[in-house]
């Protein structure tokens, strides 16, 4: 099996996925803000003196919109990521301990992949900040509570491991115990970002994947002991 092939086609799909679906939500915005049909007109029960912009629900229903597409496609990539790991496994045949998970699912094949690959990762050139954040930031566009919209938070937990998010608002760094800072803990993923994950994820599987003769080394030392 080409691991690599397989992952660089969901990637490919991933980018066209989120530059054809947010189209019409950019096209609802340039409307609005350009005061062309059908938004050429303030609405029947616009209030001129309030002062606020009119279409403005519209307008972040659409940026909302684009959001939640990011947080989609964040998904994928999360499960892209995963299904190249366990692809891997069967090809490379290895397999990591329940335990070897603790720190989380890239924590654990970085780790299990370290002595299959005979690496210590120093010449790898992903970003494995980021692409830990992937996960992180898709685990919590899962299980969303925000009542009011459809907007995702970071946890205290990921700030703590991560005070320099990526997918944040703002991209402030984050004090977890300071409430100010509640609004920098919005899960944003803008086009550059999710374009720039996407690049990190294509690198460390072109990275292991240009490894595999250590791993077949390492399968052969491993029969040879056994």
């Amino acid at each position: 099996m080409d691991v690599k092939h397989f992952a660089d086609l969901r990637a490919n799909f991933i980018r066209m996925f989120y530059r054809e679906g947010r189209k019409p939500f950019d096209a609802i915005q340039k409307a609005i803000d350009e005061q062309a049909p059908p938004f050429d007109e303030p609405p029947y029960c616009y209030d001129i003196e309030s002062g606020e912009p009119a279409y403005l629900t519209e307008w972040l229903e659409a940026e909302m919109a684009i959001n939640v597409l990011g947080y989609s496609c964040l998904s994928m990539l999360s499960n892209s990521l995963k299904i190249a790991f366990t692809n891997f496994e069967s090809v490379f045949g290895f397999k990591p301990g329940k335990s070897a998970f603790k720190q989380g699912l890239v924590a654990g094949y970085r780790g299990a992949l370290s002595e299959v690959l005979s690496t210590d990762w120093s010449d790898c050139p992903a970003d494995f900040a980021i692409i830990e954040q992937v996960v992180l930031a898709r685990n919590s566009t899962q299980h969303m509570d925000d009542y009011s919209g459809f907007d995702a938070y970071h946890n205290e937990n990921t700030i703590r491991k991560n005070p320099s998010l990526f997918f944040a608002g703002g991209k402030e760094t984050l004090d977890p115990n300071d409430p100010v800072s509640w609004f920098g803990r919005r899960i944003e993923v803008t086009e550059a970002d999710l374009l720039r994950a996407i690049d990190e994820v294509e690198k460390l599987v072109a990275y292991v994947a240009g490894r595999e003769d250590k791993a077949y080394e390492w399968r052969k030392s491993r029969r040879h002991k056994g």
